[in-house]
């Protein structure tokens, strides 16, 4: 069975104890994916083509299967470094660091999460950052910070 269009997230259906739930588990940067391929804790595999090209699947996307039965996308808990910057200019400093590694995150209440990786963490204690490391579900893909209006280029 092809999915071309997300019914809505989890979250947001209100009688979702009327459905049967299929759950199939991907990975975070899937989330990306136009197309993709899943099969569900039941054994059924889908395809997932979304029609509208501005649509993202996130954690908790759901696909109405028929009018009983729903596919639920899971993302798979990720490890991460979560960034507590002392300050703003401690997180302009911070963002800097992640941008020049070229590191995808997200920036949100003040603090920067990315994947784990192990030079950044080693340079934040060497730093002496605020940051804890733990595994977490994306709700949505790490997304580089769009600078397209700034270019640089690496020379050795």
């Amino acid at each position: 069975m092809i999915l071309t269009k997300v019914y809505k997230n989890v979250k947001d259906i209100p009688d979702l104890e009327s459905y049967h739930i299929e759950r199939a588990m991907v990975k975070s940067d899937d989330l990306l994916k136009s197309i993709l391929r899943v099969t569900s804790d039941h054994h059924h595999d889908y395809g997932i083509r979304l029609e509208d090209e501005r649509e993202r699947l996130e954690n908790g996307s759901a696909f109405l299967l028929d009018e009983h039965d729903l596919l639920v996308i899971d993302v798979i808990p990720d490890e991460v470094i979560i960034i507590t910057p002392y300050d703003i200019d401690d997180m302009g400093k911070k963002a800097h660091m992640l941008g020049n590694l070229h590191k995808p995150v997200t920036i949100e209440n003040g603090k920067i999460t990315l994947l784990y990786d192990e030079v950044v963490k080693k340079t934040l204690e060497e730093e002496g950052a605020d940051y804890v490391v733990e595994k977490m579900a994306l709700d949505s893909p790490m997304q580089y910070l769009n600078l397209s209006a700034h270019s640089h280029h690496h020379h050795d």
